[in-house]
């Protein structure tokens, strides 16, 4: 599903699940795990999708019995013109990890990417130590870039990252 404020509730609750989980990938800001917070960033993500500069998808929980956020996909920063590219980002609830449900995510939606957007290249990055998110790209075809120091800056320390890029189909 695409991102609306409405969907705030359930971005807090996937982050008061997984508060220590993602912080090891992420920086954690006051008030991830509360609906208010959301409200304001799903609206910046609405607002993306409507100029076209960035794709914010959600994946539910199949299994539960009421509304549940299992992962999250950004396609942001779409370039075009010399560039047709953008960044790719994820995240999954500790809990789903092990079975392929990244992967069956991702797939459909980066094939769409390429397809809607008419993209070239779609890049990522990961820390050297993450070797899930590692596996998930390569399984994804990703291919190594390069590696970047201090690349990042998660939780008021700067992290080193692997850059990974695909390419479209076809070219």
């Amino acid at each position: 599903m695409t991102v609306t404020p409405a969907y705030a509730p359930l971005l807090a609750r996937l982050h008061q699940r997984n508060g220590d989980h993602f912080r090891l990938a992420m920086s954690l800001e006051p008030g991830m795990t509360e609906p208010a917070f959301w409200e304001h960033v799903l609206a910046d993500q609405q607002r993306a999708v409507q100029d076209g500069t960035g794709v914010f998808l959600l994946g539910f929980l199949k299994s539960s019995p009421q509304p549940e956020v299992g992962c999250v996909i950004s396609f942001s920063g779409i370039v075009h013109d010399e560039f047709d590219c953008c960044w790719l980002g994820y995240r999954m609830d500790r809990a789903l990890q092990g079975r392929g449900l990244m992967h069956a995510a991702l797939a459909p939606a980066i094939a769409a990417m390429f397809e809607r957007h008419r993209l070239h290249r779609i890049l990522a990055s990961h820390q050297p130590d993450n070797l899930r998110s590692a596996a998930v790209l390569r399984r994804l075809g990703f291919g190594i870039e390069g590696y970047s120091r201090d690349f990042m800056k998660v939780n008021g320390e700067w992290k080193d990252n692997v850059l990974l890029s695909l390419i479209a189909p076809g070219n």
